[in-house]
Formats: structure tokens, sequence, C-alpha cells
């Protein structure tokens, strides 16, 4: 018998492959979506987006604490640096999955266990990419 998170994980992965092209590592700790069309005004038309997976999930939304966002490290907006995108999450340690990738940093992620799931996550990222701060 499976526990429940990992079928609700399962499930939402599933819907997610519906849409997306998914790169999913054998112990269900991330996954790579490949083709996340981006709004105008970046320097390219779309992206892959790295989401490490809380061990938790879906109590734990993804994208912040121990399991972040990754993005492609070159992205600019309007030919800017994103101010939230960041090389290194910690100087000691290594992105997971196919590189190179930049951390897009969250600090609080709104998230309902019984109604979120990683298509609105990803939507969510999506959202916050329209106009993000620029340097």
């Amino acid at each position: 018998m499976s526990c429940p998170s990992f079928s609700r994980l399962e499930r939402d992965l599933g819907e997610l492959s519906h849409a997306f092209q998914l790169w999913i590592d054998e112990d269900n700790e991330f996954v790579v979506v490949s083709g996340v069309r981006l709004p105008p005004g970046y320097n390219t038309r779309q992206i892959d987006v790295l989401i490490e997976l809380p061990d938790d999930y879906p109590f734990s939304p993804p994208g912040v604490a121990d399991s972040p966002v990754y993005l492609p490290p070159n992205l600019r907006f309007r030919g800017r640096a994103l101010d939230d995108l960041h090389k290194f999450r910690t100087p000691c340690c290594e992105t997971p999955g196919f590189g190179p990738w930049a951390w897009f940093c969250y600090e609080d992620v709104q998230w309902s266990p019984e109604n979120d799931n990683l298509i609105k996550f990803l939507e969510m990222i999506r959202a916050d990419l329209t106009n993000p701060e620029t340097s």
C-alpha cells in the first residue's frame, strides 16, 4: 500500500505531463519541466524549469526552504538580470539534474495542500515572471 502523499505526487506529475515533457529523477526528488513558455520581454520564448519536490508534498509547497526552483542562469527580462535569480543557492551545493541552473528565490508561497498542485505552482512561477524586478 502506497502512502497518500506519494500517490498524490504521482497524480500531479501525471497531470503536469499532459501539458509538458517531464524528466523525473528515479527517487522523485525533482522534476525538470521542459518547454515552459515565458511572458513577452524575455531573451527566449521558453525555458526548462527544475522543481525540487518536498518530501511531504503536497503538505509543503515546492519552491521554498529545502525544495527550491531553478531556471536557466542566462535568463534576461528586457535585457536585464532578474533580481531573484541567483547563480548559486549556497556556495557548497550544486544544483540537481542537468545544468546549468540558477536558483529562483521564493521566501513564501501561498499554497493550499487540498487545492493546489504542480500545474498551479508552475502557473504561479509564470505569473511571477510576468514583470520581475531586474537590475
